[in-house]
């Protein structure tokens, strides 16, 4: 046949048999591609699910079921950074008292005339208590004072401690207007404190509980002045908060003057954690 004869034929083909043709021979694809393609489609579902659930499940801000402290894990999503924490207080489970205005008796436990004085430095005083006293937090502005680094500790005949309290200072430089400085102090004490000025009532205490340790927590209002001299009314009221719990054979008791509540939860969490910590109003 010429190519003249095949193009004539060609020609007289009309476009709706060949439409047809086309949709027949799509029709006769056999099953197995189907299939296949659905099998392929489903294969990547499971890859993209490997990839993504782990950093899912591992997202950041989640809390483990088994911490009862409030620890907020944070997994970031790239595999090359290490998982982190966040320690979360909550103000809602920490009981204030009413600090009381009795006094703890003033009694020494070492004999002047007997027993040898000795001064520690930094050193000795980490050494002894196993441990830096200083807390993990110290609030913005807040300096130490210059005798952090030493304590008078007396030894007995035997050669065993037998006073051991050392005390520490955190203040703002300048008092407030009221004459008052902001600020914390910290006693500390493995013997046992003997020495202090503020209590909690014993027979109506109630404790908070931070990291598994027992915390006694007490505010008082206190009066400052110059006071009025015919009402004697003083001329306004700062916060006090006091809290005072043992932690890894150690005895502590904290007394912040024109602090926040939450600054103060913070600072004593700092000390049982070793870390700073988040305070959740």
């Amino acid at each position: 046949m010429t190519n003249e004869k095949l193009y004539e034929v060609l020609g007289d083909i009309n476009e709706k048999h060949i439409n047809e043709a086309r949709a027949y021979h799509r029709a006769k694809k056999p099953g197995w591609v189907k299939w296949g393609t659905m099998a392929a489609c489903l294969c990547l579902m499971v890859v993209t699910a490997v990839s993504v659930l782990p950093n899912y499940l591992n997202q950041q801000g989640t809390i483990p079921l088994d911490n009862p402290n409030g620890v907020i894990v944070d997994n970031p999503t790239d595999d090359t950074m290490p998982a982190t924490s966040e320690i979360h207080i909550s103000m809602s489970n920490i009981v204030m008292n009413q600090i009381s205005d009795s006094f703890n008796t003033d009694y020494a436990r070492y004999n002047p005339e007997t027993d040898i004085k000795v001064v520690w430095n930094r050193e000795d005083i980490i050494a002894y208590y196993g441990t830096d006293l200083v807390p993990a937090y110290i609030p913005d502005g807040f300096s130490a004072s210059g005798d952090n680094n030493k304590a008078i500790a007396y030894i007995g005949q035997d050669g065993s401690v037998v006073e051991d309290t050392v005390y520490l200072d955190f203040y703002k430089g300048e008092a407030a207007q009221n004459g008052i400085k902001q600020g914390f102090s910290i006693t500390a004490s493995k013997i046992g404190i003997v020495q202090t000025c503020y209590v909690l009532p014993e027979d109506k205490l109630k404790t908070s509980d931070i990291g598994g340790t027992t915390v006694a927590f007490g505010h008082r209002s206190v009066p400052n002045g110059p006071y009025d001299p015919d009402t004697h009314e003083p001329s306004g009221y700062y916060d006090m908060y006091v809290a005072e719990f043992e932690y890894n054979g150690i005895e502590y008791e904290i007394v912040a003057e024109q602090m926040e509540a939450e600054e103060v939860v913070k600072v004593v969490s700092s000390i049982i954690y070793g870390e700073e910590v988040f305070i959740d109003k």
